[in-house]
């Protein structure tokens, strides 16, 4: 029986090793746009979406929307890529989305990266590339990549990195611990929501104008966006 019980102890002890979130070198996702004094917001929002998911595309130009309308000193936009297994180049695009922030270094660069694959979602589907292989697909992104001014040997150079896998998987792994099983889905200040994919700017206003009201003391109009002043 002890026998027993030590192989069991042992088993548990490799299963949790195996499943432990690796800690990344930065925070996961990728940041919208930085506040003037590059600090975080109190209004933080996270979303997990899948490059190829139809109804993350749909979402997405609303998700934009949000965060244009409160601006960067209000609120946070963090971006996180969440491949699903059933879009099967859904993690090479995803991988693309790591390539394309590592080789700019610009948030913009990134969201018009995920823009283009929205508009070139049904190519990169499953059907159509059904017969294609890994390298044809990276390819396809290759090209997508070009439209964005960058140079397409760079990128493919990049996706063969295994850090850029690396990056996605952790970011994956850190939204199973958010509990996300699909997208696209959110968290509010840490809070997980399942918000509908068809919610408009005015749907989003009534959830989040409340929030800034109780953490802001005092606004101040700079711009185009508003100033938080605690």
């Amino acid at each position: 029986m002890t026998g027993f019980r030590c192989t069991v102890i042992f088993c548990a002890i490799i299963i949790a090793h195996a499943q432990e979130v690796p800690v990344p070198p930065r925070p996961q996702g990728y940041v919208y746009a930085y506040s003037q004094s590059n600090n975080l917001t109190d209004l933080q929002l996270d979303a997990f979406f899948d490059p190829l998911c139809p109804d993350s595309k749909q979402a997405f130009p609303t998700l934009l929307q949000v965060a244009n309308h409160y601006g960067p000193d209000v609120l946070t936009l963090r971006l996180h890529m969440f491949p699903l297994p059933y879009h099967r180049n859904s993690f090479l695009a995803s991988m693309g989305t790591e390539a394309v922030y590592q080789l700019t270094s610009s948030p913009s660069a990134v969201f018009d990266w995920v823009a283009k694959i929205y508009d070139n979602i049904y190519p990169l589907s499953n059907a159509p590339t059904k017969h294609m292989s890994e390298t044809d697909v990276t390819n396809m992104l290759g090209d997508i990549a070009a439209q964005l001014g960058i140079q397409k040997s760079q990128f493919l150079h990049k996706m063969a990195d295994a850090w850029v896998d690396m990056n996605i998987r952790m970011d994956w792994k850190y939204g199973c611990t958010r509990g996300v099983s699909g997208t696209p889905l959110y968290a509010i200040n840490g809070v997980v929501k399942v918000i509908d994919k068809a919610w408009s700017l005015t749907d989003w206003i009534g959830v989040l104008d409340p929030l800034v009201r109780k953490s802001v003391s005092n606004v101040i109009f700079n711009g185009n966006y508003l100033t938080i002043c605690l």
